[in-house]
């Protein structure tokens, strides 16, 4: 081989890999931001279950961390009063289940501040706090009942370039529904 077909191979895999390259990196967010949804999913859905079979209260609990960064995790209401920090920092609440991490600008709970972000619910754009994704009542607490009711919520994930998704808990029924955004949609869609 000589060197003008090593420089044009090289020159040919340069220009392939410039193309790919930003592609491959949004499709890792677009795929992080997924599993990060589907993950709190399962255990909306888990903590639901456990709350039905056991006839007891449990609520998923949400903790944003000094570093920005998120942890969550399933506490059963010990004491029959209601899911408590002070009961779970009391380990009167004790937790039931593993603890999940998101780091903080990794793909996971937040909300894009740079873009218009309409509601979920169709009227205009997304109020409140954007520094807030868990969005349970006035707290970061979402609780099941034995019946299988459930604190209304909405927990919002980003991939912080373009990328939404939104878990919306109805309070009468607890079940929990998947919506996608992206930068230039007027609307989220169904999963």
């Amino acid at each position: 081989m000589s060197l003008i077909e090593a420089a044009v191979i090289f020159a040919v895999a340069a220009v392939v890999l410039a193309v790919t390259l930003p592609h491959f990196a949004e499709t890792r967010r677009a795929a992080v931001l997924s599993g990060a949804a589907r993950q709190i999913h399962g255990l909306l859905f888990r903590c639901r279950a456990i709350a039905i079979m056991k006839q007891c209260s449990h609520g998923l609990v949400f903790e944003r961390r000094g570093d920005g960064s998120w942890r969550c995790f399933i506490v059963r209401d010990g004491d029959g009063d209601g899911i408590r920090r002070r009961d779970i920092q009391r380990l009167v609440d004790p937790i039931v289940s593993e603890v999940v991490f998101f780091e903080a600008g990794e793909a996971g709970l937040g909300i894009l501040r740079s873009e218009f972000v309409p509601d979920p619910s169709g009227r205009g754009r997304l109020r409140g706090n954007l520094r807030d994704p868990v969005r349970a009542g006035r707290g970061d607490i979402i609780t099941f009942t034995p019946r299988g009711t459930a604190t209304p919520s909405s927990l919002y994930f980003t991939d912080h370039s373009s990328r939404m998704r939104v878990l919306r808990v109805y309070g009468a029924t607890g079940r929990a529904v998947q919506l996608v955004w992206q930068s230039g949609w007027a609307r989220w869609r169904p999963m």
